[in-house]
């Protein structure tokens, strides 16, 4: 259960860092002058531009739930014959932990991962390529120990494609309809408080960003060359996302104070999060409208 009471913003925003690397130990060199330019130039660009997320520890949670849930998923096809064709969910959520721990890894505020981010991408997207049972499991195991693995940061950006568009797409509908189905009344939503909170936090605060990672994926789009139009949509679906999980904390935080919770305004800020993604499937995906 999230500490509500510490005197924190609801939506924290998540940058790259903005100072240059300097000498890591007396035995290594500094950067070097060519690539000190590009470092800057690559900062310059987006250090400049604040990209709002939802609170990293909800991304936090969700990276954990995800690892726990393709160890599970891996140990449903032991003994199958045809990993390739019954691993959808692993290649999904593994797509999707890219882009999460993406975001993680350009946070300002410290995590338990924010330091094993290049990491944490590099086994997912290994995981993502597994065709066999056998490589999958050793994928997985490296995904596990890539968790603590916080040597050689590598510097991460906005501008990365660290997933495929595709299998991160199916994220959203998959951890919506999630979402949907134990919070569609004030009931169910409720009953959530009793230690279920930052299951539901971690999922909306996912979609977000799911959807300001894909952005540099207008190539994999049915429009390749609308960049505009696909990065309007992606920070739409972002933002509503962000107001989405703001509303589910708060409700939490009016629980937990013994205030009367305002189930409404939740509900509206999800529906409203569904309705961005059916604005962007329109213009890109006609036959998606309404699969969320």
């Amino acid at each position: 259960m999230p500490d509500f009471n510490r005197p924190e913003p609801l939506v924290e925003p998540l940058v790259p860092r903005e100072r240059l690397p300097e000498k890591v130990t007396e035995d290594e060199p500094t950067v070097t002058e060519e690539a000190a330019s590009i470092i800057s130039g690559v900062f310059g660009k987006y250090a400049a531009k604040t990209v709002p997320l939802p609170p990293v520890e909800d991304l936090v949670a969700q990276i954990d739930e995800y690892i726990t849930r393709m160890g599970q998923s891996l140990d449903s096809l032991d003994g199958s014959p045809q990993y390739a064709a019954n691993a959808g969910d692993i290649v999904r959520n593994a797509n999707a932990l890219a882009l999460i721990a993406l975001a993680v890894g350009l946070s300002e505020t410290d995590s338990k991962y924010k330091k094993s981010a290049s990491h944490i991408i590099a086994a997912a997207q290994n995981l993502a390529a597994a065709t066999t049972l056998d490589e999958g499991r050793k994928a997985y195991e490296t995904l596990k120990a890539s968790l603590t693995n916080t040597e050689s940061e590598k510097l991460l950006s906005w501008s990365d494609k660290v997933a495929d568009l595709s299998p991160a797409m199916k994220a959203l509908p998959n951890l919506s309809s999630t979402v949907n189905r134990v919070t569609n009344t004030e009931r169910k939503l409720a009953a959530l408080m009793d230690g279920q909170t930052q299951r539901v936090l971690g999922q909306i605060a996912a979609m977000a960003a799911i959807s300001q990672g894909t952005i540099p994926n207008v190539n994999e789009t049915t429009k390749p060359d609308a960049m505009e139009e696909w990065k309007k949509y992606c920070e739409e679906f972002r933002d509503a996302a962000i107001r989405a999980n703001t509303a589910a904390r708060q409700y939490a935080k009016d629980k937990a104070d013994k205030k009367e919770p305002d189930y409404s305004m939740f509900s509206n800020a999800f529906r409203t999060m569904i309705e961005s993604c059916d604005d962007c499937h329109r213009t890109f995906y006609p036959s998606a409208v309404g699969m969320q």
